[in-house]
């Protein structure tokens, strides 16, 4: 079967006659064929950014606020969804290719739009935060001020092109956000780029970082980030236009204040 277009999703429900709305009553004719089901739609998501979007073991459903928002705007575009969690670097690759229909949390840039489709808003943004340790010297840092210094930040994760191109900047790689917040904290690092409310989240509520003591002391940017459409699976195109719609109005009706609130109190005030 071919690809499957928005047009024909609804067509597949109401058939349209002379401008007049058709039903079909499949149990009034049972020789009629059923309508058509919308193939089930395999989005991607990170695993471990929370709260936004994680899985607390391998192979477990994920959570999160951007999950919720996601499968709330699926919901009313009448498309079945699966997600699959897996690490932030293999789900952009495989959107990227077209195994998956779609990734998130992915930021929105102008180098993001070359090999994926955004929808039209983000579903939040998100503060680039510089961190220190709790002990350093008390400084406000800026992105000049990195020039020159240690940085740490998470493999895989996508950076501002001043930050990764800058060869000032001396940067130390991480494999997950919590191995770098342990960097930092253990003087391997002078500061560490990190999410602002993924940090917080972190710090109030992972034992393991219970003993941690790092602080802002920046902030460089303010990110949207969204889902990254597949420009190569043929379900790319149609689900992002779908998206783009049932997410316009979740904002426009204020169907998202009662998630901000319960994952993101720090946005929600």
């Amino acid at each position: 079967m071919g690809p499957w277009t928005w047009a024909s999703l609804v067509a597949a429900v109401v058939g349209v006659a002379g401008g007049i709305a058709m039903v079909r009553n499949v149990a009034a004719d049972p020789e009629a064929e059923p309508p058509a089901k919308a193939p089930v739609a395999s989005i991607g998501v990170e695993d471990d950014w929370p709260p936004f979007a994680w899985a607390d073991k391998p192979g477990q459903a994920p959570r999160g606020y951007s999950v919720e928002v996601v499968r709330m705007a699926f919901r009313d575009m009448g498309v079945p969804v699966e997600f699959v969690a897996m690490p932030f670097g293999r789900c952009m690759h495989e959107a990227r290719i077209g195994k998956v229909a779609a990734c998130f949390n992915s930021v929105f840039s102008d180098e993001i739009r070359k090999d994926y489709l955004l929808h039209s808003t983000p579903l939040f943004n998100e503060p680039l935060a510089v961190m220190a340790r709790a002990s350093a010297p008390r400084e406000s840092i800026d992105a000049r001020a990195l020039e020159g210094r240690t940085v740490g930040y998470v493999q895989a994760y996508q950076y501002p092109d001043w930050f990764m191109n800058n060869k000032a900047i001396i940067r130390v790689p991480a494999g997950s956000d919590a191995a770098l917040l342990r960097m930092l904290d253990r003087g391997r690092v002078e500061f560490a780029m990190y999410g602002a409310t993924v940090a917080a989240w972190r710090l109030q509520t992972d034992p393991e970082l219970r003993d941690v003591r790092v602080r802002m002391v920046g902030q460089v940017s303010n990110d949207g980030f969204g889902v990254a459409f597949s420009r190569r699976h043929p379900q790319g195109e149609v689900l992002r236009r779908g998206f783009d719609q049932a997410l316009l109005k979740l904002q426009a009706n204020d169907g998202l204040r009662e998630l901000q609130r319960k994952h993101l109190p720090l946005l929600a005030q």
